[in-house]
């Protein structure tokens, strides 16, 4: 995509925005797009990593969850958000809440699902050490699940699940299944497969991990103060053959669940008859007996370690891309903090057309290798001719999809904005990054969400885990107006001082140590 809209591109460069005549001053430090105004910020929900929507009693309620445990918000007026209530189990107050970076709301029923990661710290301190381990099998793992029915007063409902797995926790047919992924390998797991590295012998030898990772193990939360958990995990062999790191669920509008994590995107029914492509035979399809229907690896990717993050399948025909049947264009995330920038993790766009019915994927081997096919990939110091300090971090992270704009954390690079309208042909349309040499925070932003607001456009609520949240508002037409916005690009840092720089994930990495790291 280098070189596409070069005029577009170099007036993009200098849309470092002033302040319109209503929305409120930019921060100091902000590059900010001139098709975006900011609206306000909360910079006590510092430490955040997600948050969701919903209405509850008549009010537009914001979900958020960090370190900090969690936090409700009515944001019936996005410019005057008001804090409503917070809450973190007592045995995690002392050290953190870690690490829930996509948590889900049964809004049904008005529940939270809370994962842990077992990179935490208990209090008292037990068998398990500070800071927490993902070797060892005292830290423990799973999920919370917590009432907010009153935003007002949240409340914890049934005991903490716990599981061999516990990085992300996702809904599954309306929260009554809930996947619970990630992160490295616990050290009585290796019945699970093998461990490779790069230095493996023959005839092993690549240039990437394979094996060091925790499946899903499912749980059936029906009636949450009985949860009942799978003794077997699934999404097994995922990366080539080998189980490994599976990190995050995202179930699509068809109720296909896709599994992101190191070895690619892979999708699974979980409902009616379809042919398990490991037997040859027809089955019904459950949340615990899953059947894989497509996806696999991911060419295009910046690194051969391929630790895809999160994803996306557009199913509303607002991505298309010439040739490609609706449906079949999928969106991921890759996640990697190699330098310079420019090798670090991508947005990736794949074609699924030939990966549906599992086969490819379900015979892909470290010798055979099965890639879906890159319709084209997105990295803003690749695609523009924008360039940072890498101190910043410079790796894709959690994106949420309005049509056909993209809106995606960046972590040190803020929000970025791009139209995938054309999924052979992405484009960055809009930024907004605060990089500060004062005391105001340099951006560190873990995901976005769009929110629409009656008469004036779409809301971009920032989740930034140094600045909080921040909200801004997409001018003249919103999200669905990205096809007819110009490529923009933000203008280059040459210095980051007191910039956020990704460190290894608490205390032990297990190998994994810039997966959705902490920070300096």
């Amino acid at each position: 995509m280098r070189g596409k809209g070069i005029a577009a591109i170099v007036l993009g460069a200098l849309l470092v925005a002033p302040a319109s005549a209503l929305g409120a001053p930019p921060p100091e430090g902000a590059a900010i797009s001139s098709n975006l105004e900011y609206v306000t910020r909360s910079p006590e929900a510092r430490g955040i990593t997600e948050g969701k929507f919903d209405e509850v009693r008549g009010k537009d309620v914001l979900v958020i969850t960090g370190r900090f445990g969690f936090k409700t918000y009515d944001v019936s007026d996005p410019a005057k958000p008001k804090l409503l209530d917070e809450f973190i189990p007592n045995d995690l107050a002392a050290g953190g809440y870690w690490q829930n970076e996509d948590m889900e709301l049964d809004t049904k029923r008005k529940l939270i699902i809370g994962a842990l990661d077992p990179r935490h710290t208990d209090a008292p301190l037990g068998a398990c050490p500070a800071g927490g381990s993902t070797s060892i099998p005292a830290c423990r793992s799973g999920f919370y699940v917590i009432s907010y029915a009153n935003p007002s007063d949240l409340k914890q409902i049934g005991d903490f699940v716990d599981l061999p797995s516990g990085h992300t926790s996702s809904c599954i047919q309306d929260c009554k299944y809930i996947w619970t992924g990630g992160p490295a390998r616990r050290s009585d797991q290796l019945w699970l497969g093998p461990i490779l590295g790069p230095t493996a012998p023959a005839p092993y030898t690549f240039a990437r991990d394979v094996g060091n990772g925790r499946p899903i193990w499912v749980t059936d939360l029906t009636n949450p103060y009985r949860p009942e958990v799978s003794d077997l995990p699934v999404d097994i062999w995922r990366n080539d053959g080998y189980t490994d790191y599976s990190h995050d669920v995202d179930e699509d509008e068809e109720g296909i669940a896709w599994v992101s994590g190191r070895g690619g995107i892979r999708g699974y029914a979980t409902s009616g008859q379809h042919r398990d492509p490991y037997t040859n035979q027809w089955r019904k399809a459950t949340p615990f007996e899953p059947v894989l229907v497509g996806g696999g690896g991911v060419a295009g990717t910046a690194q051969p370690v391929m630790l895809m993050h999160n994803s996306g399948r557009p199913t509303d025909g607002s991505v298309r891309a010439s040739g490609i049947k609706r449906g079949n264009v999928m969106v991921g995330t890759e996640e990697e903090f190699t330098r310079p920038c420019e090798a670090s993790g991508k947005i990736v766009l794949s074609d699924l057309t030939d990966s549906w019915g599992g086969e490819p994927a379900s015979k892909s081997s470290l010798t055979a290798p099965y890639r879906m096919k890159a319709l084209d990939t997105f990295h803003p110091f690749i695609d523009t001719p924008e360039t940072s300090d890498p101190a910043l971090g410079c790796s894709a992270h959690y994106f949420e999809i309005e049509g056909p704009l993209l809106g995606a954390g960046w972590y040190g690079q803020g929000l970025r904005l791009v139209d995938i309208s054309n999924a052979r042909d992405v484009r960055q349309v809009g930024y907004y990054r605060i990089t500060s040499t004062t005391a105001n925070e340099s951006s560190n932003t873990w995901d976005v969400a769009f929110r629409s607001e009656r008469k004036k456009g779409d809301l971009v609520y920032v989740f930034d885990m140094n600045r909080g949240v921040e909200v801004l508002r997409i001018k003249k037409g919103g999200a669905y107006s990205s096809r007819s916005m110009k490529a923009v690009t933000a203008p280059s840092v040459k210095s980051a001082k007191g910039a956020s720089q990704p460190v290894a994930s608490l205390v032990d990495d297990g190998g994994l140590g810039f997966v959705c790291p902490l920070f300096q």
